[in-house]
C-alpha cells in the first residue's frame, strides 16, 4: 500500500515532465502577451520629426557655442574684492532658500566675472537659478528652467535650458533654450 501512494504522488510529476512542449520560435513577447502588444505599437519618438522644429537642436546647439565662445561677450574684468554676503533684503524668497542659497555662494564667482549662480530644484522638472552680485550680494535677478542652465566666470552669456539632442522639443513646452546677456548689472534676452 505505501508503494502504491509513491506511485501516485509521482504521476503528476511524471505526467508534467513528459509533457511535449517546446519553446523554440517563441520570444519572450510572445510569452508575455501585455509585452507583445506594448511592442507592437510605435512607442518610440525620436526629438526631432518633420516640420518647423525639424533642425531646432541643431539650431541651438550651433547659437549656443557662439554665444560661449564669442569674443563681445567675454568679460575683461574679473573681480577680485571681497565677496558680499547675501543681501537678504534683495529678494521676497530668500527665507525659503537661504541655505541653499548660502551653500550655493560657497563657489565663489561663476558668472560674467563677479556674480554667482545658485540653481536650485522647484520641483522634479525645474530648478531656479538666483543670480548674486557678489560685490554687493544683491539677488539681481532669478530665473527657472526644465533642463538646467549654462554659463561661465570668464563670459557675460547666460544659457537657459542648454540645447540637447535627447530632448523632444515638441513635447516639452518649456524647455527651449533661450539665451541672456548681462550688461551693467540687468539680465537682457538675446532676441534670435
Amino acid at each position: 500500500m505505501k508503494i502504491t501512494y509513491k506511485y501516485i504522488l509521482l504521476l503528476p510529476f511524471i505526467t508534467f515532465a513528459c509533457q511535449s512542449s517546446s519553446d523554440e520560435g517563441k520570444t519572450i513577447a510572445s510569452t508575455h502577451p501585455k509585452l507583445e502588444n506594448q511592442l507592437k505599437e510605435d512607442s518610440v519618438q525620436t526629438p526631432y520629426i518633420s516640420g518647423d522644429s525639424s533642425n531646432l537642436y541643431q539650431r541651438y546647439q550651433i547659437t549656443t557655442e557662439e554665444w560661449l565662445s564669442n569674443k563681445s561677450y567675454q568679460v575683461t574684468n574679473m573681480y577680485g574684492g571681497k565677496l558680499a554676503a547675501l543681501d537678504r533684503n534683495s529678494q521676497y524668497d530668500v527665507k525659503q532658500h537661504g541655505t541653499a542659497l548660502q551653500e550655493g555662494l560657497r563657489q565663489g564667482v561663476n558668472f560674467a566675472g563677479q556674480y554667482t549662480v545658485v540653481s536650485v530644484s522647484c520641483g522634479t522638472t525645474c530648478r531656479t537659478h538666483y543670480i548674486i552680485d557678489r560685490q554687493n550680494g544683491k539677488i539681481i535677478d532669478k530665473l527657472q528652467s526644465s533642463t538646467g542652465a549654462s554659463y561661465s566666470k570668464n563670459s557675460k552669456a547666460f544659457i537657459l535650458n542648454p540645447p540637447d539632442s535627447t530632448i523632444n522639443y515638441n513635447n516639452c513646452h518649456d524647455c527651449e533654450p533661450k539665451a541672456f546677456l548681462i550688461e551693467e548689472g540687468q539680465l537682457k534676452e538675446i532676441q534670435q
